[in-house]
C-alpha cells in the first residue's frame, strides 16, 4: 500500500511537479497554510515587502525543483495584467499630478498605485503556484479527510485541482480532431475568434456528460453516507507541523485583522 501511495502522489499532473523537498514531503495541511499566509501578507504589506515575498517565493520554488514552471505561468498571467493596470491608472484615469510627457499624460500617484496592486496580486499568485506545485490535489483530499473534514467539503476543494488535467487533455483531443477536420487554428485572430466556438461546444457537452457520470458514481459508492471517510495511505503529519500551521494561522488572522481594527 505504502508503494501505491508514493506512485500516486509521483504522477505528473497540470501543475503539480514530483520533487523530494521539504514542501513535498510536508503535510498538503501545512502547505495549504502557508500559502494562506503568503495571501494573508501580500494584502496588508506595502509595495517594498511584497515585492520582497515573491522574490522569496521565486527563490523557494528554485530551491524546491518547481521555479521553471511557476516563474513561467507568474510571467504569462502577471505581463497582460502589469500592462493593463499601468495604461488604466497610469494613462487613463485623471489625477491632480498628471504629468504632460508629449501627447501622454502621466500619473505618478497612479503609477505607484498601479505598482502596488503589481506586487500584490503577484505574491498572491505566486504564493498560490508554490502550493499547487509542490502539493498533489489527491494528497490534498487525504490530508482534509484525516482531519475529519466532510467528505462533500474536502471533494468540493480538490476536486477542480484533479479535474485540470484531465479537462487539459480533453481541449487538447477536440482541438487535434478539429485540425484533422479542416479547422484553422493558425491563421488569423479573426479567423481563431470564429474557431472558439467550434471548440468549447464539445468541450462543455462533454464537461456536463462527465459531471452526471461522476455524481452517479459517487452516489453509488455511498461517497456522504457517513460524515467521515477512513483514509488508509494518510499524508504524513507530526506535532511540529501541526502546532506551526496552528501558530501561522494564527498569525495570519492577526496580520489580517489588526489593519482593519486600527481603522476604527
Amino acid at each position: 500500500m505504502a508503494s501505491g501511495s508514493k506512485q500516486e502522489a509521483g504522477k505528473q499532473s497540470l501543475l503539480f511537479t514530483p520533487g523530494e523537498s521539504l514542501l513535498h514531503k510536508a503535510n498538503p495541511l501545512t502547505s495549504l497554510v502557508i500559502m494562506l499566509w503568503m495571501i494573508s501578507a501580500a494584502a496588508v504589506l506595502p509595495t517594498a515587502g511584497t515585492a520582497i515575498l515573491v522574490l522569496a517565493a521565486i527563490t523557494v520554488s528554485m530551491a524546491t525543483g518547481v521555479g521553471k514552471r511557476s516563474v513561467k505561468r507568474l510571467l504569462l498571467t502577471m505581463t497582460p495584467i502589469g500592462v493593463a493596470l499601468i495604461v488604466v491608472h497610469g494613462l487613463l484615469i485623471e489625477r491632480p499630478d498628471e504629468t504632460n510627457i508629449g501627447f501622454i499624460a502621466v500619473s505618478p500617484d497612479g503609477l505607484d498605485y498601479a505598482l502596488k496592486v503589481f506586487m500584490r496580486v503577484a505574491a498572491m499568485l505566486m504564493a498560490t503556484l508554490l502550493f499547487v506545485t509542490t502539493t498533489h490535489p489527491s494528497e490534498m483530499l487525504k490530508a482534509l479527510d484525516q482531519r475529519g473534514v466532510p467528505p462533500g467539503v474536502g471533494y468540493l476543494v480538490a476536486s477542480p485541482l484533479l479535474l485540470i488535467e484531465p479537462f487539459s487533455d480533453r481541449a487538447k483531443a477536440i482541438r487535434d480532431a478539429q485540425r484533422v477536420r479542416g479547422l484553422d487554428l493558425t491563421g488569423s485572430w479573426k479567423a481563431r475568434i470564429t474557431a472558439l466556438p467550434v471548440l468549447l461546444m464539445p468541450l462543455i457537452t462533454l464537461a456536463l456528460s462527465d459531471l452526471d457520470q461522476r455524481a452517479s458514481i459517487l452516489s453509488g459508492r455511498a461517497f456522504r453516507a457517513y460524515p467521515r471517510r477512513t483514509v488508509i495511505n494518510a499524508p504524513h503529519d507530526s506535532t511540529f507541523q501541526v502546532w506551526f500551521r496552528r501558530i501561522l494561522l494564527a498569525i495570519a488572522i492577526l496580520q489580517l485583522g489588526i489593519p482593519l481594527l486600527w481603522r476604527f
